[in-house]
């Protein structure tokens, strides 16, 4: 009781001065004012300014700090007998007229006007220089600008709750405000990190504030902004303290509570809370006794008290305990309740614990009175971070929001499988989702379209979350895959020197990818959650399912490819790692993807002609993305092609061979001309057909003759027929060379699978040739027909008119073997290095195009010179028109000297290499007899011979440069020596044969 009345007594001591001070400011004020109305009584009206300048200034001072809500605080207090002591205080000053006020009134009368005028005009200038500044903050203009990243801020009221809290909220909240019990109850949220424990509180905040605001009062305390501050007791009885003076008056309340902290740091027995140290005192007696008088002032509260603490998990587990008790047992008061947000699993992870879940759960349930625990909703949690993306995201004008929800699709195959379980370490809540996202958006992932890029959805987030979560482990990918490496994490094939065979018995021959016993050995030092991750991107046998024939797709796009030994393009894995780690997309032009909607655009929408002249397919950087793009087109589906597509596409490749390049381009062995007469007739055998139905499912003989219809130009394509297209006049020489690649690709074995085509050669003629069977047997009917009609052009074209082929095929410039790629091209090549490679094209022309014309000999493909002119013996007729054709025009010096040199040309490219420790080029008979008649050589050179010895061969010196490896002096000494042999074999024959 006592202490009671001690107490009491002070604090009306307090409020007794507090009256005296007041009343001696009003008294000194009121003698300022006489003293300044004197000093101003001739300018009354700039009295009346100040005095109305000196109100305002007081009513802003007394808005600003909310005087009228304190006085109201402490009226409705109704704490009279501090009224009765402060009116004493106060009336007490007047009554005597103040204490030293006529020393004041002595010293204002001494001071000039102008002093006096000052002294008032003080205040003033500092009151208005303080409002111009805070004038000029509030008008500064703010510039806002967007974050590129999703904010890991909490949400804040009910509109911003996206995992369905808004109920559970309200019950919750409802259950800690407890109907305004005033007992002390300890609630628990018990959350992982990430699940929205403080969107959850900020809710229940809400909720208080909507429906208990002068009920209610919310206390939020960080004790992680104060782990290691000495005071942290005092800063949480300061902030606990400020909040209770705002809204009640208990003057007593702030001297108790100093003295109940400094009672506990005083005492010589410590413990420890929120990290630091206090002492326990000896005088049980003086801490129990401030904790009732505590007690009895809170109890007097119309307010309660919510104590929210906010991340208690991430203190060490010592303060963890220290927290509570001291909660439980020293701030157990009236009134005040407390809101404990943590996760029971992150408190059962540290590091220095050896306790299990249920001890833990154990120990909090002895301090905590009520918890709920909050669970996200998988459902909402997708949509929100798929569909939903946070409203900063799509304020961002460097992303593409439709591109961003693009890169994450990956997402919803993982929350939908039945794996999802294995992903919550990653993915399993908001904060690691954003994380997440804000990895995607910080890489410009989101600028990368995956519907056009070879990028794999699935492979590209599960490499995501291996970088984000376990970087160790991506470094090792990178370096054991980057730059050129590989067979560490992707998959080797059965030709890979280091792959793993089960048995002698394991077959070279079966296309099985395996992953390499390094990756195997990885694996079993990792974690299981580690291990998941990497199979889902690099286990062969989990990521291509056993699958022997996988889709182009596939290739192109799986991260657990990365080239191969045999081809060291396709480095898809490389591809991912720099799209990560550099931030380094793909050129678009070099993605599978691209060309397969490019396809679709062509086959479905767009004519084919537009889609060849987009600026992607401009000729300045050569043919490789033409050849890509065809390549797409030819191993689409026949089902793709509408009977009106499949002709325009096949009349547009025949078109546009003149475009391309012959000689050789960059990295590429040959231009794309090379290529295209074989995609032509690729198409026709998968397209250039239709059935009844009007679609190509019943490719009998009768439907697909239509091919050979085509070839020839008959029926609905006369005169547009493909040979003669390829042979138009206006392409010269090079029209030939077209014709006769195309027709070597249509032979059966040499353009690959091209069934129905060669079914439409065999039958075109009416005859009863093979479709089956013994492969030459297919290949001599097949080819019949088509040998006869290719030469009988060339026969009109050239023999007829009498036309050396040697003369068109040498006169070629680089202009018109290059077609529109001649300006890459030679950006590529000195001009040295073209002439080259020109003249050795042209050396390589002729040696085909007099092979494939003239030969007898069946070696992969059929020469024409196999067959006569028409008819089916296959007497070698053509073989004979060919010689008279290089005898009788080609190499007669009669019609022009050079000729001599295009025989020694045609002897020079017709070479027999050996190998006798380093490949050896000389001359032989057989070389030379695959197309010139034996008969005919040695009549020619009996003729000629001596002549041709002693001409200057001009096209030497081009020939050393294109073949420098063949010494041609000595190769010509020796071919001369061969052909007199022949000679002299000849007239032997000859001799012995006269009677």
């Amino acid at each position: 009781m006592m202490q009671n009345l001690k107490g009491h007594f002070y604090l009306l001591c307090k409020w007794l001065l507090f009256g005296f001070l007041l009343a001696e400011i009003i008294l000194i004020l009121k003698i300022i004012v006489v003293n300044f109305s004197n000093a101003l009584i001739q300018n009354e009206e700039w009295l009346w300014f100040i005095g109305a300048l000196y109100l305002v200034i007081i009513r802003n001072i007394l808005h600003s700090k909310e005087v009228w809500k304190k006085i109201y605080i402490i009226l409705k207090s109704k704490r009279w007998d501090l009224l009765l002591i402060f009116s004493f205080g106060a009336g007490s000053i007047i009554l005597i007229d103040g204490l030293g006020i006529g020393y004041f009134n002595r010293w204002i009368s001494a001071m000039s006007s102008k002093s006096i005028i000052i002294l008032i005009l003080l205040p003033i200038v500092f009151f208005m220089a303080l409002m111009i500044r805070k004038l000029q903050v509030v008008t500064t203009k703010n510039i806002n600008i967007d974050s590129f990243f999703i904010s890991d801020k909490e949400g804040q009221h009910k509109d911003d709750d996206a995992f369905g809290f808004q109920d559970i909220s309200k019950r919750f909240a409802e259950r800690v405000y407890d109907q305004g019990s005033p007992e002390s109850l300890v609630f628990g949220i018990d959350a992982p990190w990430g699940t929205g424990k403080s969107t959850f509180v900020n809710l229940c905040k809400e909720y208080w504030h909507n429906n208990y605001n002068d009920k209610m009062l919310v206390y939020t305390f960080d004790p992680l902004k104060y782990e290691n501050s000495d005071k942290i007791l005092e800063k949480f009885v300061e902030g606990l303290l400020k909040l209770i003076k705002n809204h009640f008056f208990a003057p007593e309340l702030e001297s108790l509570f100093e003295k109940y902290v400094k009672l506990m740091n005083d005492s010589k027995l410590t413990f420890s809370i929120f990290g630091m140290r206090f002492g326990m005192p000896f005088d049980n007696t003086s801490i129990d006794k401030t904790f009732e008088k505590l007690e009895l002032v809170l109890r007097n509260m119309d307010k309660k008290i919510v104590v929210v603490v906010d991340d208690l998990d991430r203190l060490n587990f010592s303060s963890i305990k220290e927290v509570l008790f001291t909660i439980k047992k020293s701030f157990s008061l009236p009134n005040i309740s407390y809101v404990l947000c943590y996760d029971t699993e992150n408190i059962t992870a540290f590091e220095q614990q050896k306790l299990d879940t249920e001890k833990i759960i154990e120990f909090l349930e002895k301090f905590i009175n009520i918890k709920i625990s909050l669970y996200l909703d998988q459902t909402l949690l997708l949509n929100y971070f798929t569909e939903n993306k946070d409203k900063s995201v799509y304020r961002n004008l460097l992303s593409d929001p439709v591109l961003v929800s693009k890169a994450v699709e990956g997402l919803k195959d993982i929350f939908s499988s039945n794996e999802f379980y294995m992903y919550i370490p990653f993915i399993g809540d908001a904060r690691k989702l954003k994380r997440l996202v804000n990895t995607i958006i910080l890489l410009e992932v989101e600028k990368l379209d995956l519907s056009i890029s070879d990028f794999d959805k699935h492979d590209l987030i599960h490499l995501l979350l291996i970088y984000i979560n376990y970087p160790n482990i991506f470094r090792k990918i990178y370096n054991t895959e980057a730059q050129g490496k590989r067979g560490f994490f992707s998959v080797l094939n059965n030709y890979d020197d280091d792959y793993p065979k089960n048995n002698k018995n394991d077959s070279h021959n079966e296309d099985v990818y395996k992953n390499s016993k390094k990756y195997n050995a990885f694996l079993e030092t990792l974690t299981q959650t580690q291990q998941f991750l990497l199979n889902k991107v690099f286990n062969a046998e989990q990521r291509l399912k056993k699958q022997q024939n996988l889709s182009q797709e596939q290739l192109t796009s799986y991260a657990c490819f990365n080239g191969s030994k045999w081809s060291p393009s396709g480095r898809n894995l490389e591809q991912y790692l720099n799209l990560i780690i550099k931030i380094s997309p793909p050129v678009l032009t070099e993605q599978y993807k691209y060309y397969a909607d490019k396809k679709n655009e062509i086959l479905n929408i767009k004519n084919i002609s537009y889609i060849f002249n987009l600026e992607d397919f401009s000729f300045s950087s050569g043919e490789e993305n033409h050849k890509q793009l065809w390549r797409v087109i030819i191993n689409s589906s026949h089902g793709e092609f509408s009977p009106n597509k499949a002709m325009e596409v096949i009349h547009y490749a025949l078109d546009s061979l003149p475009r391309y390049s012959i000689l050789e381009i960059g990295e590429i062995n040959v231009g794309l001309r090379h290529d295209l007469p074989l995609y032509i007739a690729k198409l026709l055998d998968k397209v250039g057909w239709i059935d009844e139905s009007g679609n190509r499912f019943n490719n009998t003989d009768e439907n697909v003759i239509q091919i050979a219809y085509w070839i020839f130009g008959e029926n609905k394509h006369e005169h547009n027929g493909i040979l003669d297209n390829l042979a138009k006049d206006e392409r010269g020489i090079l029209g030939l060379y077209d014709m006769l690649l195309f027709r070597l690709y249509c032979c059966a074995d040499r353009g690959g699978d091209m069934y129905n085509l060669s079914r439409a050669l065999s039958k075109h003629d009416g005859r009863e040739n093979p479709t089956s069977g013994n492969v030459k047997d297919i290949v001599l009917g097949e080819m019949r027909e088509i040998s006869q009609y290719v030469f009988r052009l060339f026969n009109e074209k050239y023999i007829s008119r009498g036309i050396n082929i040697f003369e068109e095929i040498l006169g070629l410039t680089a202009e018109n073997v290059s077609g529109e790629s001649l300006d890459y091209i030679k950006s590529q090549f000195s001009s040295e290095a073209l002439s080259i490679k020109l003249f050795s094209l042209k050396s390589t022309m002729l040696s085909f195009m007099i092979y494939q014309l003239g030969s007898t000999t069946y070696r992969s493909g059929i020469p024409c010179g196999y067959y006569d002119f028409e008819g089916e013996k296959d007497g070698n007729g053509i073989n004979r028109a060919m010689n008279e054709y290089l005898f009788d025009i080609c190499f007669n010096p009669a019609i022009n000297e050079i000729n001599y040199n295009y025989f020694l040309y045609y002897l020079c490219i017709n070479y027999q290499t050996t190998y006798e420790f380093v490949t050896k080029y000389v001359p032989h008979i057989n070389e030379f007899t695959k197309v010139l008649n034996m008969e005919r050589i040695g009549a020619y050179w009996e003729e000629h011979g001596e002549n041709i010895k002693g001409v200057q061969f001009i096209l030497k010196d081009k020939l050393m440069q294109s073949y420098s490896k063949i010494n041609y002096e000595t190769y010509l000494e020796e071919a001369y020596k061969l052909l007199d042999k022949l000679v002299s074999s000849n007239n032997s024959q000859e001799n012995e044969t006269r009677p």
